[in-house]
């Protein structure tokens, strides 16, 4: 007799994280994560209780990777460096229906919620940190030039949504390119090209050895 499928809490866990990039945080439901991961729903809610319980468990964790991938990346201060954080934050973008729900329910459902709120906080505070050891010296404060470069990325997203270009990473790239152009930031043209090219070739790349 065939021995029934058993999942790990990492199993669960990684198509939650594909239940959140399809839907987004509001529309994330328990039913689809365990069609997603092939068990029952009362089978996830022995390993983590309840829904809101286990989007905290995956937002932790997603929290923590984020924080280790941005660790990863060239830190000394230069246009080059911003451009690579932009290329990162493009990648990290899910898909169009997940990120435009995301925005149009931040306010109505983590600042509603203490835990959601704080790691939403921990994750804004860790990007704002990888841009300020990449920041080079421009003509405001650094500190207002980090707000700023902050908020360039989430401009960015925002207009992605509205627009036909399919590939968010791009997109990105390609307008911090403007961005950096107008405050005065010297920058690599390759380097653009190389983060802005088709999302097959940055896959190539990336697994080439």
């Amino acid at each position: 007799m065939a021995r029934p499928f058993t999942a790990t809490d990492d199993d669960i866990l990684r198509a939650a994280a594909k239940v959140m990039q399809r839907r987004g945080p509001d529309a994330f439901a328990m039913a689809e994560v365990a069609a997603e991961v092939g068990l029952s729903r009362a089978a996830i809610i022995l390993r983590f209780k309840s829904t809101h319980d286990l989007k905290v468990t995956l937002l932790t964790k997603m929290v923590e990777r984020f924080a280790e991938a941005l660790a990863a990346l060239p830190q000394s201060p230069s246009g080059d460096n911003l451009l690579r954080v932009a290329a990162f934050i493009g990648n990290h973008v899910g898909s169009r229906e997940g990120s435009a729900k995301y925005f149009a329910n931040y306010f109505t459902t983590n600042a509603r919620d203490r835990e959601l709120f704080e790691l939403e906080r921990l994750r804004g505070e860790v990007l704002r940190q990888a841009i300020s050891k990449v920041m080079p010296q421009v003509v405001i404060d650094h500190d207002s030039a980090v707000t700023a470069f902050r908020s360039h990325l989430s401009g960015s997203i925002i207009a992605w949504l509205g627009n036909d270009e399919p590939d968010s990473c791009r997109h990105v790239v390609l307008r911090t390119r403007e961005w950096l152009r107008l405050a005065g930031i010297a920058f690599s043209e390759e380097l653009v090209e190389e983060l802005s090219a088709p999302k097959t070739a940055r896959t190539r790349k990336r697994a080439s050895p």
